[in-house]
């Protein structure tokens, strides 16, 4: 069914004027506890809203824990029902494969270590579907998604007029759910229609408010998992990307050793210890990868530090930078990693500036995952340390 097709089947029915105080509201439900909550509190608060859960890929009837799979989008609808909502589900499977799927493959061809769940909410929760959203008559999107919306006037913030404040993407309150990180690429535009009901909940509370309810996803395991790649390739990504004739050597970049031949340098990502095949009487890491070349290096944990990253790709969630020539802010490269403290400034700032440190720590912390030569992980920066939790941005590709 054409989306202009479900638009005016279903929400075309369900949708009433809107009042000063309240909102329309598309709550995208996966089938988890998060969504499931998020969908009851927005119903509590007396905003009108409308469950949605996409099809993203074809699943096997069995599977579950997976975005779109049978038994989530029955959880859905179940939860929905229990709630008092309308619910739907809408198939953009196409829609996903060529802008999560598609990139995904790409990245490991390109010797990059991707982030699909930053890809999925760039192009498909806060990207697609918002704009459908728009064109569907609500007022925001909300999702399950722990993190916060919030106007910039906190200690360290340079806003003091609430009136010309600006919004600003912060970290939840619980610090161990905070999915900031995956969030960085929201710009400010798309953040005056976006909800996150749960950045102020911890997730005991939220499962606490499912069994108040009697939501059947109250206990409901979180995925732990890239869910595409659970679904249609057993859990192991290199069944995705397939045999794309990568043979090389792979390489110690210290002694310039050739230690063994591999299969395809897009199974490697930096960082990467495990499955090597390779052994010279202490642990070896991936630490670069030419795709031009189809080498992978390796070398010892302490080649894997690095002082200072140059990024690219940068994105701010104001849409521009504070106009500092340098900026103190909480740097994190990996999502379960500490941010440590860092100095950011621009590619040619000066000769002798102080470079992005101490990210070498951070480096420590996560086990190397930048390396010299591959792309890192995306993640946000949160300024003025813990005290603020505002996400500044971002850098992608260096």
């Amino acid at each position: 069914m054409s989306t202009a097709a479900f638009c005016r089947l279903f929400f075309g029915r369900c949708l009433k004027e809107k009042t000063d105080s309240l909102m329309k509201v598309l709550a995208m439900m996966s089938g988890g506890v998060d969504s499931s909550v998020t969908a009851h509190l927005l119903k509590k608060e007396g905003h009108e809203v409308v469950g949605l859960t996409l099809r993203l890929f074809e699943v096997s009837k069995e599977g579950g824990n997976c975005c779109g799979s049978p038994r989530d989008i029955y959880d859905a609808k179940e939860c929905a029902r229990l709630i008092g909502i309308p619910h739907y589900s809408l198939d953009e499977s196409g829609e996903f494969k060529q802008q999560v799927i598609e990139s995904f493959k790409r990245s490991y061809l390109m010797g990059e270590t991707p982030n699909p769940c930053v890809e999925c909410n760039r192009s498909m929760k806060f990207g697609h579907i918002l704009e459908l959203a728009k064109t569907w008559g609500f007022d925001a999107v909300a999702t399950g998604h722990y993190a916060k919306i919030k106007k910039m006037l906190d200690a360290g913030c340079w806003m003091l007029d609430e009136k010309k404040a600006r919004l600003g993407l912060y970290k939840a309150k619980d610090k161990q759910k905070d999915q900031s990180y995956f969030l960085y690429m929201l710009k400010e535009s798309q953040l005056k229609n976006i909800l996150f009901p749960l950045g102020d909940l911890e997730k005991t509370e939220v499962r606490k408010i499912a069994d108040g309810i009697g939501l059947p996803t109250a206990q409901k395991p979180d995925s732990q998992e890239i869910c595409f790649v659970g679904a249609l390739a057993g859990g192991d990504y290199r069944k995705l990307l397939g045999d794309q004739n990568g043979h090389g050597p792979i390489i110690q970049k210290s002694s310039g050793r050739v230690l063994a031949q591999h299969e395809g340098y897009y199974r490697y990502t930096v960082g990467q210890r495990e499955g090597l095949g390779v052994a010279v009487g202490r642990p070896l890491y991936v630490t670069e990868i030419n795709p031009a070349s189809r080498t992978v290096y390796v070398d010892f944990e302490e080649e894997l530090y690095k002082k200072e990253i140059a990024v690219g790709e940068i994105y701010w969630v104001n849409n521009e930078d504070s106009g500092e020539a340098q900026i103190r802010a909480q740097v994190k490269i990996r999502y379960k990693s500490p941010g440590v403290m860092a100095t950011i400034y621009p590619k040619g700032f000066g000769a002798g500036e102080p470079p992005l440190n101490p990210v070498a720590e951070a480096v420590r912390r996560a086990r190397g995952t930048w390396g010299a030569g591959g792309a890192a992980p995306r993640g946000p920066a949160s300024t003025r340390g813990e005290p603020s939790g505002l996400v500044l941005g971002s850098g992608g590709k260096g």
